[in-house]
């Protein structure tokens, strides 16, 4: 067995260990779904799992990755205006 040493890596190595795993701009999570075709067995199944993929590899293509899909669902859940006092505060103080 060689030893490891701090010479034999450059510098920022890891760098990159913690970036998210992606195969063609697809997250490796979404692979997944191919789990689920072996509990139903059908090709209209394996059909409709590769056509979601497509579809998340289409909106990639266009900037729109889950992460950024699912930050904006967040927003959207939020509204429109966001107060950084609590709401006891204004009541209180503004006559809320």
């Amino acid at each position: 067995m060689s030893e490891f040493k701090k010479e034999d890596y450059p510098p920022g190595f890891w760098r990159w260990a913690g970036s998210p795993l992606n195969f063609l701009g697809i997250p490796a999570w979404l692979f997944l779904l191919y789990l689920f075709w072996f509990r139903f067995p059908a090709m209209n199944t394996i059909y409709i799992v590769t056509g979601i993929i497509a579809v998340f590899r289409l909106l990639k293509a266009f900037g729109w990755g889950v992460t950024e899909l699912l930050t904006r669902l967040a927003r959207l859940a939020r509204g429109k205006s966001l107060s950084g006092r609590p709401w006891w505060y204004r009541r209180y103080t503004d006559g809320e």
